[in-house]
């Protein structure tokens, strides 16, 4: 089963992305902020894909992706911003889901970056 890192900023929407993801068989590990999520990685690095909200406190979406591909370069990233978000992307090449999405979006996307169809 794959194992999705999901970080945002906004727990309650943290949670939805959970439910959503393990609905659709995907083990889930959270955290609320860029530091945080980033910290998680690099303790247990057991991870097979980030999925990160570009504005978070502390550190952001694309700085955590940045440092993470530095220590694992083919591991997948799924950005995910609002419009405000977009002029704070720096990260070339990651996809992105703009905010707000329908959970089918996510589920697609995920399984995308993963592999699956």
């Amino acid at each position: 089963m794959a194992k999705i890192l999901v970080a945002d900023d906004n727990r309650q929407f943290v949670e939805m992305l959970r439910a959503t993801l393990e609905d659709a068989g995907f083990e889930v590990v959270t955290a609320y902020s860029g530091l945080a999520a980033a910290s998680l990685v690099e303790r247990d690095g057991d991870v097979d894909l980030l999925v990160l909200d570009v504005l978070m406190p502390g550190m952001s979406g694309d700085a955590v992706a940045e440092l993470l591909r530095g220590l694992r370069p083919h591991l997948p990233v799924l950005l995910m911003t609002g419009d405000s978000g977009d002029q704070f992307v720096h990260t070339a090449g990651l996809p992105r889901l703009r905010k707000p999405f329908a959970e089918q979006e996510l589920v697609r996307a995920v399984g995308e970056l993963l592999g699956r169809d």
